[in-house]
């Protein structure tokens, strides 16, 4: 038999019709219909009844917990880890973003430059990365690229490019560091029902080389903007794995993770980062359709600067401001294999800049195809104002 929880409503209307039946009231006052009305009834045998379905209605609401505490599509927060951790799926907490950091030296040296992983680098606004390689720069050069993790996971630690401009640990050298790219990754912990689709699926997860075993190990994965797993690619035990950003050290990471808790003894993996397809775009902008008073040139150029800085988070990603929170959230730009759709672009900058009236696509004039292995990425960007 199902379990079915009853409401306060029904156990006290089943109450008053036992009651009723039983002539332990009369018909005459119709209870039902003065507490239905919301009408005050001075009878202490009714609300006593009254009482008594509340604390049962309580009762049944305990009951529920307990009923569902052990159902994968019922349970909440605790209840649900606790299975999770019984089928050995836990719950993909918050990864942290990454990116690739340049180092420069004051001067040249006459020695090589070795410092080990562990280097604390900064923004102006406090946001600390790591670096997870040593810096290496080799005598006679002054500059080199190592990658450096969020210190604090989530979507908060996300920076933009420029935005690391101080090295906090105290090193044997004269430094300075800034991040070209924006940083990739970064997640919150999955809620209740991200993590309830891993459970539901956990039979599947637990076979090696299956899809759904792949999708549940890049959830836990720092520094990953997206993927894509492409099976039989080459031949039957073939598996294609395009990683974005997918820097070296990211590739041969994530390579030996799969080999080792995700992929079969007998599959060939390749792994690979996406090609950037580059993205021109021409548009003219018109800002002073019916306006009173058009904008002048400053203002002109002071909104189309606004309007580039959009169209290339549009397509890279970066912080937006988010009206109903009114905070500035993450947009993550487009994804492996996401085609380029001018139409989108105007509708993202109808509702990033406000004093946006009209907008024409000189180039590209069509949307742009991209592959499963490619991901665009914005070159010239042209915005003319009307």
């Amino acid at each position: 038999m199902n379990y079915i929880e009853k409401q306060y409503e029904e156990i006290f209307e089943e109450a008053l019709n036992d009651s009723l039946e039983k002539g332990l009231i009369s018909h005459a006052e119709d209870f039902p219909t003065f507490i239905q009305n919301h009408e005050d009834i001075s009878n202490y045998y009714v609300m006593d009844k009254s009482v008594i379905s509340l604390m049962v209605s309580k009762v049944y609401t305990a009951m529920t917990s307990v009923y569902e505490s052990d159902k994968i599509e019922y349970a909440e927060g605790q209840d649900l880890d606790d299975l999770g951790d019984k089928l050995g799926i836990l719950r993909p907490q918050a990864t942290s973003a990454e990116v690739e950091c340049e180092f420069t030296l004051a001067s040249i040296l006459e020695e090589d430059v070795n410092v080990p992983a562990g280097v604390i680098v900064s923004t102006s606004s406090g946001v600390r990365y790591e670096t997870i390689e040593p810096i290496y720069i080799a005598t006679g050069y002054v500059t080199t690229t190592v990658m450096a993790r969020a210190v604090t996971p989530g979507l908060d630690s996300k920076i933009t490019a420029g935005s690391l401009n101080e090295v906090v640990t105290q090193t044997s050298y004269s430094l300075s560091v800034t991040n070209h790219k924006n940083s990739t990754g970064g997640s919150e912990t999955y809620t209740d029902d991200e993590y309830r689709y891993f459970l539901m699926n956990w039979t599947k997860i637990l076979i090696k080389g299956s899809l759904e075993a792949y999708e549940y190990y890049f959830a836990n994965v720092d520094g990953v903007d997206d993927y894509k797993v492409i099976p039989n690619w080459d031949k039957t035990g073939t598996m294609k794995v395009i990683v974005d950003p997918g820097t070296s050290t990211q590739l041969n990471s994530i390579y030996n993770d799969l080999q080792k808790t995700v992929s079969q003894a007998t599959e060939d993996i390749v792994m690979f980062a996406p090609v950037a397809k580059p993205i021109d775009i021409y548009i003219k902008v018109n800002v002073d359709i019916d306006q009173i008073n058009p904008y002048s040139s400053l203002e002109k150029e002071e909104i189309e600067s606004r309007i580039k800085s959009a169209i290339l988070i549009f397509i890279d990603g970066g912080y937006v401001y988010d009206s109903e929170s009114e905070t500035k959230v993450w947009y993550n730009g487009l994804g492996i294999g996401e085609d380029f759709i001018p139409h989108k672009l105007a509708v993202f900058l109808d509702e990033q800049i406000s004093e946006v009236k009209d907008i024409n696509f000189s180039l590209p004039t069509e949307y742009i195809s991209i592959l499963d292995e490619e991901i665009g990425v914005s070159n010239n960007v042209v915005i003319e104002m009307m």
